[in-house]
């Protein structure tokens, strides 16, 4: 019984005009009949010929409910092109998130590489330069170093992304970035 509702709806909503001319058409067809019948007879008076223009009321109702399920269908089919124009959105956005958080994974690992080499050496340079003036330039250069390995885990932190499910679709919900501190 299910099934053969859903069939009947689905035929009405995607095809409205044929179902409205069939109605149309048939009530028509037997109308006229009716009358050509009864004229063929000669069992009808003046009233009676009037009876037979209801007709066309009756096609002027029909062809009204046949616009507002034309309209209908309309605002559904409008409603889920929206739906999926919303989903793609979503989509695209965690694909293009994805897709940032890799990049910025890849990057701070080839920043960290070389700078880890810099705060090794200057390191080992602090240990055996004795020279005031080169000591601080080599402070400066770490200090400089720990700032960028030090922003490099605030912004690859910052990065993290969770997709959650709703209602409406797929939610991404990024952590926000954290105060950039100033040293």
């Amino acid at each position: 019984m299910k099934k053969a509702y859903i069939a009947v709806r689905d035929f009405v909503l995607r095809y409205p005009a044929i179902l409205a001319s069939y109605f149309i058409y048939s009530y028509y067809f037997i109308s006229t009949m009716d009358f050509y019948i009864k004229f063929k007879h000669r069992h009808f008076g003046t009233t009676e010929a009037l009876q037979h223009f209801d007709t066309l009321l009756w096609m002027w109702i029909l062809s009204y409910a046949l616009v507002k399920v034309i309209e209908l269908r309309e605002r559904l089919h409008k409603r889920e092109k929206e739906i999926l124009e919303h989903e793609y959105n979503i989509q695209l956005k965690e694909t293009q998130i994805q897709t940032l958080h890799e990049v910025i994974m890849t990057l701070k690992h080839e920043i960290n590489n070389p700078l880890a080499i810099i705060l090794g050496y200057t390191r080992l340079l602090k240990k055996s330069v004795s020279e005031p003036d080169a000591v601080k330039k080599i402070n400066e250069i770490e200090v400089a170093s720990q700032r960028i390995n030090h922003a490099l885990k605030e912004f690859s932190a910052a990065q993290v992304y969770e997709v959650s499910e709703s209602p409406v679709g797929n939610l991404v919900e990024l952590t926000p970035f954290p105060a950039h501190k100033k040293q």
